[in-house]
């Protein structure tokens, strides 16, 4: 799965066609732009769980229910939904010029206007978090954020690495990681990382859709 798939799969499937009826786009253009657009948010979060803090950050968006209502593609049109997208895309690449950037590009590559790119941007991405917030229990999340207090959030370190800790393989937090594995599945190992939190960190290590794409690439010049 990917945050590609997650888009698609929204709305029992129709949600990139309701959302471009909500946006006055066309569902053709829409979902160019969306192919183009989820990979440069995945290489995003994958290029910001890299930096100090960054895994810390990742999982701080993935928090609480603020954005779960824009999972539905009917509020994600709402200026309230392109509020929070343009929140969640700040916090993902640190300034605002980067959605602007990633806007222009899959405009560039669809043949979509640039004002058309710029009106769905906000909108994808404040679904993509309202669907990783419904996964994603804040009890799970708490407890990767104490992992992490416990054994650094240095840069270098990535969410391949996060899974490792979860799954155990992290070494060095002792009971700590025994009660992370609890809240994530009970055994360790396999069922430490299916379900909730564990599923969409999974996801976002190996999306398919951002590697070694160009939208997926563009994401790395807002880290370097």
């Amino acid at each position: 799965m990917s945050l590609l798939s997650m888009l698609q799969q929204a709305g029992g499937g129709n949600g990139l066609s309701a959302l471009a009826s909500q946006l006055g786009l066309d569902e053709q253009t829409t979902q160019s732009l969306a192919a183009k657009m989820a990979p440069a948010i995945s290489g995003g979060m994958q290029q910001r769980a890299q930096q100090e803090g960054g895994l810390g950050a990742i999982l701080a968006t993935l928090q609480g229910e603020g954005a779960a209502q824009f999972a539905e593609p009917a509020q994600a049109a709402a200026p309230a939904a392109q509020a929070q997208g343009e929140q969640f895309l700040s916090q993902i690449f640190g300034s605002q010029s980067a959605s602007q950037e990633i806007a222009a590009a899959a405009a560039a590559e669809t043949g979509a206007t640039a004002e058309q790119a710029q009106s769905l941007l906000p909108s994808l991405a404040a679904m993509l978090q309202g669907q990783m917030q419904q996964q994603a229990p804040d009890a799970q999340i708490a407890a990767a954020q104490s992992s992490l207090q416990a054994t650094g959030d240095s840069a270098g370190a990535g969410i391949g690495d996060l899974l490792g800790a979860l799954s155990g393989g992290g070494g060095g937090a002792g009971g700590l990681l025994g009660m992370v594995k609890g809240l994530l599945g009970g055994g360790g190992g396999a069922a430490a990382q299916s379900g909730g939190l564990g599923d969409i960190l999974s996801m976002l290590n190996n999306d398919s859709d951002a590697a070694g794409s160009p939208m997926g690439d563009l994401a790395k010049k807002f880290f370097s």
